[in-house]
């Protein structure tokens, strides 16, 4: 929005906010469930359980349409896919005949991406990826890649129980109210999707209180956003033992890596599940987590990929960045793109899962490539999340790391925060990152979100050269 319509929204009452969120979602809702949605959702639901064999024929064909169209149909993939090499495609070798094709990369994508395109799908609209350099990437999306996606996030609330039709909270980096609002409401209802939106800008201890009476009286089945907003929230339920009279059914995280001890936290605030899933904003393939627990790659939506820092094949147990190609952007093709996203694999034993589901597991989601830390003593480590266990009074943490031999920790703490918990916490941290690194803890008033509402606890801000 522009800065006079910004500010004539903001200067709207309640009531006409809802209503022009309610129009736009009308418009979006519209889009998102015509065309193919419907006949895609019903293949989801099916391919959920379809064997290794099934899943791989229909890889097969959705990697030839994908390519077909890129070879023809986009100026920057003319050069490096033939047509001859989409018809010697075959299912038992898709895996290593991928491997003939180059990466494609960030910067790439970033400063390519009008060729990258393909030309023959009129485009819907565009999505500004956040990025983590502060410079947006932009990317092209058509109604059918935008339906595709819809449904299988659809198919994801399946598989976690929700039913067609309930009420959902979202948290995320929408800004939906004014940045200077000292009183409720910080949140906007969809009346369409029975939605109600609410700020990540706002959760601070002045206002948490408004927060959860709002949820009481709106009693969601559902709620879904930020990891960080939602642990902000559920500590704060938690440390002042309030009582929520609802219990949601389920609660998805997306857009930041989500902690174990947010987890922890989140479950017990709200008494239901967290789910975890990762799906990247320009257009990658989903990773979801199912009804036991485990992570499974959707291999109906992309073919995945994962390689270690040095280039090499990654394999059980190893930290590996994800390589994917994505059957959901069909308009941006994302061919054997480097997402900078980091997995732990675990031992694939063709196997079906209790949930149903024959698709492969990953250990966790450790995060984005900056996510990682690297001292000279430990190497690579990812997943801080461990070194906060057993701690008491830290309210909101952000470890930064500023060279490979410095580290801040800045940290908002109460009163239950003292000196031992101080020794613990740093002993902690020199546990998993060695003796020789020099990690200063910071108490301070405030941590802020980056512009998309986002909040990033682990950041490193320098390029590693081994």
């Amino acid at each position: 929005m522009s800065g006079l319509v910004t500010k004539i929204y903001y200067s709207l009452p309640s009531f006409l906010k809802n209503i022009l969120i309610t129009g736009y979602a009308w418009k979006n809702h519209n889009k998102r469930r015509a065309g193919v949605y419907q006949n895609k959702l019903n293949l989801y639901r099916e391919s959920y359980h379809w064997t290794r064999p099934q899943l791989k024929n229909y890889q097969l064909e959705e990697l030839t349409k994908l390519l077909r169209e890129a070879s023809l149909h986009s100026d920057f993939y003319k050069d490096r896919v033939s047509t001859h090499f989409v018809d010697e495609l075959n299912q038992t070798n898709i895996q290593n005949q991928l491997k003939k094709l180059p990466f494609l990369s960030k910067d790439e994508l970033k400063n390519k991406v009008d060729s990258i395109q393909n030309k023959s799908r009129k485009s819907d609209h565009i999505n500004m990826t956040s990025g983590t350099t502060g410079t947006p990437t932009k990317v092209y999306y058509d109604d059918e890649s935008t339906q595709i996606s819809f449904a299988l996030w659809r198919r994801f609330h399946d598989v976690i129980g929700l039913p067609e039709s309930y009420r959902s909270v979202r948290f995320s980096g929408r800004i939906i109210c004014s940045p200077t609002s000292t009183r409720p409401p910080f949140w906007v209802y969809n009346y369409l999707d029975k939605q109600l939106l609410m700020s990540t800008y706002h959760l601070n201890d002045r206002n948490m209180k408004s927060y959860v009476d709002k949820l009481n009286h709106f009693k969601p089945l559902f709620l879904d956003g930020y990891p960080s907003a939602l642990y902000i929230l559920a500590n704060f339920i938690v440390k002042n033992s309030l009582k929520l009279t609802f219990r949601p059914k389920a609660i998805a995280t997306t857009a930041e890596t989500l902690y174990e001890h947010q987890r922890v936290v989140i479950e017990s605030a709200f008494g239901c599940k967290v789910y975890n899933q990762y799906a990247s904003s320009e257009g990658g393939s989903f990773v979801t987590e199912c009804s036991q627990g485990n992570l499974h790659l959707n291999l109906d939506s992309g073919i995945f990929e994962f390689y270690t820092h040095d280039d090499k094949i990654a394999e059980s147990g190893d930290m590996a960045e994800l390589i994917v190609t994505s059957f959901r952007n069909l308009k941006t093709p994302l061919i054997r793109y480097k997402t900078g996203d980091f997995f732990r694999l675990s031992e694939d034993k063709n196997e079906q899962c209790e949930c149903g589901s024959w698709m492969p597991m990953v250990e966790e989601i450790i995060g984005r490539q900056d996510d990682i830390l690297y001292t000279e003593e430990k190497g690579y480590v990812g997943r801080m999340d461990p070194a906060y266990k057993g701690l008491e009074g830290i309210v909101k943490s952000k470890i930064v790391q500023e060279s490979i031999d410095r580290i801040n920790v800045f940290q908002i703490v109460d009163q239950g925060y003292t000196e031992y918990m101080n020794k613990k916490f740093l002993r902690s941290l020199k546990d998993r990152l060695g003796e020789k690194v020099n990690i200063e803890i910071k108490i301070v008033d405030e941590i802020p979100l980056s512009k998309n509402g986002k909040f990033k606890a682990v950041e490193r801000n320098f390029e590693i050269k081994e």
